[in-house]
């Protein structure tokens, strides 16, 4: 569901090889999923991560890796100052939070919950904004999307991230890591 999500993100945003895109969330298991293939497209990946994840996120692809928070936006152009085509929010900061490091004409996409009504239409219009939102159901029926990631992954093109894994009868101590968060990679029932 992660790796179909990212790629239904990707697509959304229609950004050409050469083109700017910034992630928010890019040491998640969306974002960098997102940033392994935004960067296999061919396209200039900005993401952002706290300092105990820049080397897992500079590892994925990212061409400039900013500090992350609700204020990414201002470190984004900071490193690029005429803002990036595009924009994936998969550490869910919100449209309006992100739309300031996206440049006019850009895109954002998110992939929970908010859409388009997060930003005010006179926004969207102003600045001639596409606010997207990625849903997974629409790729969940097209298995040459499920292909395609399985091909990726065995070209190396995308890490699958397990951070440990537990014989069933200790999935009880698996759930308890996932609850208190912070794992990065997945957590996995070995049968």
């Amino acid at each position: 569901m992660n790796g179909l999500t990212a790629r239904l993100a990707v697509d959304l945003t229609g950004l050409s090889p050469g083109q700017t895109l910034a992630v928010t969330g890019a040491a998640g298991a969306v974002g960098g999923y997102v940033t392994q293939m935004a960067k296999a497209g061919g396209l200039i990946v900005v993401a952002d991560a706290s300092p105990a994840d820049e080397e897992p996120v500079r590892s994925f692809g990212a061409d400039i890796v900013v500090p992350r928070g609700g204020d990414v936006a201002r470190h984004i152009l900071r490193a690029v100052p005429a803002g990036v085509a595009g924009l994936i929010d998969a550490a869910v900061i919100g449209s309006a939070a992100v739309a300031p490091a996206v440049h006019d004409g850009g895109v954002i996409v998110t992939v929970l919950g908010e859409g388009p009504r997060a930003l005010s239409p006179d926004v969207i219009r102003q600045r001639s904004l596409r606010v997207r939102m990625a849903f997974v159901p629409d790729y969940l029926g097209d298995r040459s999307r499920l292909d395609d990631l399985r091909e990726q992954t065995e070209a190396g093109k995308l890490t699958l991230r397990v951070a440990r894994t537990f014989a069933p009868e200790h999935a009880s101590e698996a759930h308890r890591l996932l609850e208190a968060g912070g794992v990065r990679g997945r957590l996995v029932l070995e049968f």
